[in-house]
């Protein structure tokens, strides 16, 4: 097997844009026709795991297509400033960076801003005098530029960061920058380059709004109250005779609507079975082929009617035969005692207040979760093969429901899964030997034999080769975000 120029490509890409030309062109052509290219026409007579292949080598040619629209993007945003004379903006005829890759690229004019605000915030910049200045977010910059190859699968190994998650993450900060120190800001900023990996572009925008509240945490109150002031629902009848809702609830209420719909939805989902001729899956309800039609929506249609149904017709909660609702508010000690800060709301991927968390904190119905104080003690050995209760919310509270990565299930939504079984393995009924798991990937990891080890409490999961010829580990659970210093923020200087 011929050595793969990958390292080469990534080389030119971490060079002078200059240095990068028509070489750089050139070798991905090649490594490209030597990858795929001599099936690419008869994509129809791909066997299925050469179809993923050829899958996993697209998606790695295109993070190096990316990370060079990147590269160039910026570039043309740097050199816009020039006199007409060198500048290749002007001299295309063009108004603006953005609008000459538009038409160049065919591409859409929201997609080409993009590409220069994540190429002009991880370039290296001139003084005034001349001199090269480091890229504003320089971890970021070296994320887009792939990984070398393996030398077996693909041309190389994608990059840490996509330019849409770098989209989010340079917007996000760039919202944080005037209201923290730089060095605060290159805590937010490794922070989300460290995780961004393993997350789809919409956990890293839900990631990104943790980072900058944390980083600015002066405008999580008025964004609040903004919110508030937001909230509205309308009812509206279709033509065919349904009822429309368009409900929008801030933070603080979702909490309350969002956990009573999600306590009868997950109460629900456990008590479907898993498809028939699985009988190795470690759940709390067993195995079956109980047949269920309806949608994870209509789960939650239904749930939402229950709900409503009973508040109509209950005069008390006794004996009606409705799961428990447990609303958990999650805040820091420090955040308790100072107010300074934010907090949670299990289900609620919106950051609240200090105000609020402490409000709802002591509320008799709720169950605040205080995080760094003292504790019960979980662990229960092998005397008990199903996880306590008790043990769910710990577990809850360090995996923040389905530990899969990228699921966005609530912890009611989830049964605790052993690691190492607990019949066939004798795995410990114990946290560390416990996460939680919705039931679409509770049997996902048992029946394409996903591999899943704890490292400092946070789950990593390794796909099996049919998924991911490289089996890079993938970090699950929740993504716990250091607190900010007590320290004043520092301004920075315009």
């Amino acid at each position: 097997m011929s050595t793969s120029p990958a390292p080469e490509l990534r080389d030119l890409l971490a060079e002078d844009v200059a240095g990068f030309g028509a070489e750089f062109a050139a070798k991905v052509a090649a490594e490209f026709a030597a990858k795929v290219g001599a099936t690419f026409a008869s994509p129809g007579r791909f066997g299925r795991d050469e179809l993923l292949l050829a899958v996993t080598s697209l998606g790695d040619l295109q993070s190096v297509l990316d990370a060079a629209k990147v590269r160039i993007a910026g570039e043309l945003v740097r050199r816009s400033a020039a006199p007409d004379d060198e500048n290749p903006v002007r001299r295309s005829g063009h108004a603006s960076p953005p609008a000459l890759l538009a038409e160049r690229w065919r591409i859409a004019l929201p997609a080409a801003r993009q590409l220069c605000r994540v190429g002009a915030s991880t370039s290296t910049q001139r003084s005034l005098l001349g001199e090269s200045l480091p890229a504003r977010y320089p971890l970021l910059a070296e994320a887009l530029i792939p990984a070398s190859s393996d030398g077996d699968h693909g041309f190389a190994a994608p990059s840490r960061v996509s330019v849409d998650q770098a989209a989010v993450i340079v917007r996000e900060l760039d919202k944080a920058a005037p209201s923290c120190s730089r060095e605060a800001l290159a805590l937010g900023e490794k922070t989300l380059v460290e995780h961004a990996p393993g997350l789809t572009v919409e956990d890293v925008r839900v990631l990104a709004g943790q980072v900058r509240d944390r980083l600015d945490q002066d405008g999580v109150e008025p964004r609040e109250d903004r919110q508030r002031r937001r909230r509205s629902l309308t009812i509206s009848t279709t033509t065919d005779g349904m009822t429309h809702l368009d409900w929008f609830l801030d933070p603080e209420s979702a909490g309350f609507v969002v956990t009573a719909i999600d306590a009868v939805v997950g109460h629900e989902l456990r008590a479907v079975r898993f498809r028939p001729n699985t009988p190795d899956l470690d759940d709390e309800t067993g195995t079956g082929d109980v047949p269920e039609s309806r949608s994870l929506a209509q789960f939650r249609s239904d749930a939402a009617t229950d709900v409503f149904r009973h508040a109509a017709a209950c005069t008390t909660p006794a004996g009606t035969g409705k799961p428990p609702v447990t609303m958990i508010v999650r805040i820091s000690l420090d955040t308790l005692r100072t107010g300074t800060g934010t907090g949670e709301i299990d289900g609620i991927r919106t950051p609240i207040s200090a105000r609020t968390a402490r409000r709802l904190a002591v509320d008799a119905q709720l169950i605040p979760a205080v995080l760094a104080g003292p504790s019960e003690i979980l662990d229960l050995g092998r005397a008990r093969r199903l996880f306590t209760p008790t043990q769910k919310l710990a577990l809850a509270e360090r995996d923040g429901g389905c530990a899969f990565p990228g699921c966005p299930h609530p912890p009611s939504y989830t049964e605790a899964h052993h690691i190492r079984w607990w019949d066939a393995h004798t795995g410990p009924t114990d946290l560390s030997n416990g996460i939680l798991l919705c039931s679409h990937h509770h049997h996902r990891v048992h029946a394409d034999h996903w591999d899943i080890h704890l490292t400092n409490g946070t789950p990593h999961f390794t796909p099996p080769a049919h998924i991911d010829p490289h089996r890079t580990p993938r970090p699950g659970g929740r993504i716990h975000l250091p607190e900010r210093t007590a320290a004043p923020p520092q301004r920075r200087a315009s």
